[in-house]
C-alpha cells in the first residue's frame, strides 16, 4: 500500500475505520495509522472519534469506540 493507494481508498469512502483499511489493504494497524498521520498533518485527512461524521449511531457497531478517518476534498 502506498500513500496514493490509500488516498484513493479514502476518497471512495465517506469515513473508514484503521480496520477497514488494513484489512482491504491487507497490512498491519500501525502502518495504516502512520500512513493516515502523515495525510492528517497535511490538512488532507479529517480524523474523527465516534460516529461524528454521520450525526447518527445506531449503536450497534460500537462506533463510538472507533476512530473515524475521511479525505478532505480539495
Amino acid at each position: 500500500m502506498t500513500l496514493t493507494d490509500l488516498k484513493g481508498f479514502l476518497t471512495e469512502r465517506n469515513r473508514v475505520s484503521v480496520g477497514e483499511i488494513a484489512g482491504h489493504f491487507n497490512t498491519d494497524k500501525g502502518t495504516v495509522e502512520s500512513m493516515l498521520d502523515h495525510w492528517v498533518r497535511k490538512g488532507k485527512v479529517e480524523k474523527k472519534a465516534g460516529d461524528a461524521f454521520s450525526g447518527t449511531c445506531c449503536g450497534k457497531c460500537g462506533g463510538h469506540h472507533v476512530t473515524w478517518y475521511r479525505w478532505i476534498d480539495d
